[in-house]
């Protein structure tokens, strides 16, 4: 699931190879010693890539393990990875920009947006709820109706007409934190709504394109990933994870980016050319750890973990991004918290 842990004090290469590079203000301890750990990467133990930059300037990074196995293709530093839960952030972003535009309050209900959502908690539901996972929707994927379209799917409302949408038995909206792709759907939904657009339109030509992000929403399949180089996840028996996933991501899971492209995306709120900042000081996924406060989406680190797939990207506020991508599942997470341990 998507985590973000506020902050306290606290060039390209393929499969095989680090880089390290020596710029002015990078902090030659912390770069000697990720550069010693990401050595220790090889293809017994890592099938993925890892980039760590500072000031969005890359300074290490390492590729291990194969994007194709079947074809012996490796994995390289511009190799696209699905992503997982980290989505969930590029949905975001998305309602930070209607915010900007006046066209949605993270503060307005959610059936202002969506009429038709039963009123009695709908009224109750705002913006706010649906982005920190708050408003009490469950998972989709948990849903018999979603297992009949995830096929075929080809647009939110299609899968909305087909899982259960309610808030949870025993949940009341905006009391309790409880990981909710449900909330993700609905906020896709709303999108759609405030901006009179389908929501994977606006997404490619509004976020991904001006976040610099290339890969996006692409269909699941052997061949559509293939031909563009994807990396293919596999699970431990060394299966394709195709069995898991849907025909294509959602406003909650399965987008797909390379390291560069988180790269680009962190530049591209850092300077505020996506949302403004203090907007994106509002946009809180996840609530902050007793007595602080949440960043929002400005720094944090992100997480998302399925079938065949981990990713972690990381913005801190003193200018280090970490960003570990894998085509199997579970690695990512230890990876970025030990980095994130050598960074100042």
């Amino acid at each position: 699931m998507t985590r973000l842990i506020p902050f306290v004090a606290a060039a390209f290469l393929v499969a095989g190879c680090v880089t390290s590079q020596n710029e002015p203000g990078r902090a030659p301890t912390a770069s000697g010693s990720i550069e010693a750990y990401l050595a220790e990467l090889n293809d017994d133990n890592f099938s993925g890539v890892v980039m760590v930059a500072k000031d969005f300037v890359p300074f290490a990074t390492k590729a291990t393990g194969y994007a194709d196995r079947a074809r012996g293709a490796p994995n390289a530093t511009i190799t696209p990875f699905n992503i997982a839960e980290i989505t969930k952030l590029f949905t975001a972003v998305a309602v930070g920009q209607l915010v900007d535009q006046g066209k949605v309050s993270i503060g307005d209900p959610l059936t202002k947006y969506l009429p038709t959502y039963p009123h009695a908690p709908g009224d109750q539901i705002t913006i706010a709820m649906l982005l920190a996972q708050t408003a009490g929707t469950g998972n989709y994927e948990n849903d018999p109706g979603y297992l009949r379209v995830r096929d075929s799917f080809e647009s939110v409302a299609d899968l909305l007409g087909a899982v259960n949408t309610a808030v949870a038995p025993g949940m009341v909206p905006g009391k309790t934190f409880s990981f909710s792709d449900t909330g993700y759907l609905l906020l896709g939904a709303v999108i759609e709504k405030a901006s009179g657009r389908d929501y994977y339109e606006y997404m490619d030509n509004e976020v991904f394109a001006k976040a610099g992000v290339a890969a996006g929403f692409l269909h699941n399949s052997d061949d559509e990933l293939k031909d563009r180089g994807f990396a293919l996840g596999y699970q431990p028996d060394g299966s394709k994870n195709w069995s898991s996933l849907p025909v294509r991501g959602t406003p909650a899971a399965g987008a797909y980016a390379t390291a560069p492209d988180l790269l680009s995306l962190h530049k591209a709120l850092a300077s505020g050319a996506l949302v403004k900042p203090e907007t994106q000081k509002r946009l809180v996924l996840l609530p902050p750890a007793s007595g602080q406060t949440s960043p929002g989406i400005s720094s944090g680190v992100f997480t998302g973990n399925d079938a065949g797939a981990s990713a972690v990207f990381a913005m801190t506020p003193t200018g280090y991004t970490v960003i570990v991508l894998a085509n199997v599942g579970s690695v990512a997470t230890p990876i970025a918290d030990k980095i994130l341990t050598l960074v100042p």
